[in-house]
């Protein structure tokens, strides 16, 4: 299981730097949160500024 779970976090987004996956990783922990926490509309708008910090990052 070990071997299973070290080839995902190898191969997870590729080459990209440690810090921009935890912060994918962080975004897709924290919306299902988000969602049940403030709504539907506040999640959304955390989403699309999500969204543009991934687009500007890339």
């Amino acid at each position: 299981m070990s071997n299973m779970a070290s080839a995902f976090s190898d191969n997870f987004l590729g080459y990209s730097p440690k810090w921009y996956e935890r912060s994918i990783i962080c975004f897709l922990i924290l919306n299902p949160i988000l969602l049940y926490t403030v709504g539907p509309f506040i999640t959304g708008w955390v989403l699309m500024a999500q969204f543009i910090f991934t687009l500007a990052m890339a």
